[in-house]
C-alpha cells in the first residue's frame, strides 16, 4: 500500500514538473521571438525625432530599459530544460527504479499545445494606436505649416503698420471706410 501511494505521489509530482517544464519551454520560445523582433534603429529614429532634450533623455532611458529586458529574456530563453536522469540514478542508489518511472512518465507525457491570440490582439491594438499617432502627426504638421504662414503674414503686417496710410487700409477694406463715414456724419468720434 505504501509503495502504491509513493508511486502515485511521484507520478503526480513528475507530471507537475513536466507540465511546468513545458510551460517554461513555451515561454522561452515566445521570449526568443520577442527578443528577435526588437529593432535598434527604431530607437535611434525616435530619439532623433524628439523635440526637446527631456524627450530625448526619456526615450534613451526607455531604450536602455528595453535593452535590459531583452538581455534578461535572452538569458531565460537560452536556459535548457533537459533532465539528466543518469545523474539522478547515481544519486538515488537505493531506488533507481523510481528514476526509471519518472523518466518513462517524462518521455511519454504529451501536453496540449498552448494556443493564444494575445500576441495577435496586442499587435492589432498597437497597430491601431500607431496609425492614429501617424494621423495626428500628419495633422499637426499641416497645422504647424498653416500657423507658420500666418505668423509670416502677421510679421509683415506688423512691420507695415508704421508706414501704411488710411487710404491703403480703406482700399483693402471698403466696409471700414463706409463705417467711419457714417460715424462722422452722426458726429460719433469715439
Amino acid at each position: 500500500m505504501l509503495a502504491t501511494t509513493t508511486r502515485r505521489t511521484f507520478a503526480l509530482q513528475s507530471g507537475l514538473r513536466r507540465a511546468s517544464a513545458s510551460v517554461q519551454e513555451q515561454r522561452r520560445l515566445f521570449s526568443a521571438d520577442a527578443v528577435q523582433s526588437t529593432d535598434e534603429s527604431s530607437w535611434d529614429t525616435a530619439i532623433a525625432q524628439g523635440a526637446t532634450e527631456e524627450t530625448k533623455r526619456e526615450l534613451a532611458s526607455l531604450a536602455k530599459t528595453m535593452a535590459d529586458i531583452k538581455d534578461a529574456v535572452q538569458r531565460d530563453a537560452d536556459r535548457s530544460t533537459n533532465v539528466d536522469f543518469a545523474k539522478f540514478k547515481q544519486q538515488l542508489t537505493n531506488s533507481p527504479e523510481i528514476v526509471d518511472l519518472f523518466q518513462k512518465a517524462y518521455t511519454t507525457l504529451k501536453l496540449p499545445k498552448y494556443e493564444s491570440t494575445e500576441v495577435e490582439d496586442v499587435t492589432k491594438a498597437f497597430k491601431v494606436l500607431e496609425d492614429e499617432a501617424k494621423k495626428q502627426a500628419a495633422e499637426s504638421a499641416k497645422r504647424i505649416e498653416e500657423l507658420e504662414k500666418e505668423l509670416v503674414l502677421l510679421k509683415e503686417e506688423r512691420e507695415s503698420l508704421e508706414r501704411v496710410t488710411m487710404d491703403e487700409i480703406f482700399e483693402r477694406e471698403p466696409e471700414m471706410r463706409e463705417k467711419f463715414n457714417e460715424q462722422i456724419k452722426k458726429d460719433e468720434w469715439f
